[in-house]
């Protein structure tokens, strides 16, 4: 397991997090809260502390890596069987495609640092736009992979999930509480994300009330 100090209020946007550490176990992690509740924040939050200890890893994350930007950056590397293909791809295409060129990623990383006994691997917003058979398709053609060619190394990795697919069977992890929970079926996932969602909104309120109260201090 690996432990890391993180910001609770990384952004001034309220407290994100109930604790200021967070400790991740070897494996798939899936990290669980509504929108905004501070998912993305976290696994920025991770990989700057991976990049100060000098511990390899990938970071991908399909809202700023994808789309668009991925197409340009094929374009400039004159990729043009990726680009024309993602042009004509729909969004859970495109995001099938780019986990290639991520898949790719990972093996560059593991060539270069082959004595490293850790390989992390952030992963945010993958499933938008994934279906089912999707998401089966990534954990037992992706994640699996990884896992069976990595076997002496602790291979950690922590994804976002947008829908219960993801979650399903799988070391889900309470962005807020910053702990392992279990969820076992579509109605817990619902009823923590609802859940979820209330405590975002408490906190946006709390924000906006203290910021109105700076304002007429001003």
């Amino acid at each position: 397991m690996r432990e890391f100090k993180i910001s609770k209020n990384p952004n001034d946007c309220g407290t994100l997090y109930y604790r200021d550490t967070v400790t991740f176990e070897p494996g798939l992690t899936v990290l669980v809260g509504c929108n905004g509740c501070g998912k993305s924040t976290l696994i920025r939050q991770i990989a700057y502390k991976l990049e100060k200890a000098k511990i390899p890893y990938v970071k991908y994350d399909n809202l700023h890596d994808g789309n668009t930007n991925a197409r340009s950056k094929a374009a400039f590397y004159g990729d043009y069987s990726f680009l024309g293909t993602s042009l004509m791809s729909s969004e859970g295409e495109n995001v099938v495609l780019n986990l290639g060129n991520v898949a790719r990623e990972i093996g560059t990383l593991v060539r270069c640092y082959p004595e490293s006994k850790e390989l992390w691997i952030l992963l945010d917003a993958i499933d938008s736009g994934l279906s089912i058979d999707n998401v089966v398709e990534l954990k037992e053609q992706l994640f699996d992979t990884i896992f069976e060619h990595n076997k002496d190394k602790d291979v950690y990795i922590i994804t976002a999930s947008n829908e219960f697919e993801l979650c399903r069977g799988e070391k889900c992890f309470d962005t807020y509480l910053c702990k392992y929970i279990d969820i076992k079926s579509y109605d817990d996932y619902r009823e923590f994300i609802l859940k979820s969602r209330e405590r975002k909104d408490k906190r946006e309120a709390a924000q906006a009330k203290k910021q109105a109260t700076r304002r007429r201090k001003r």
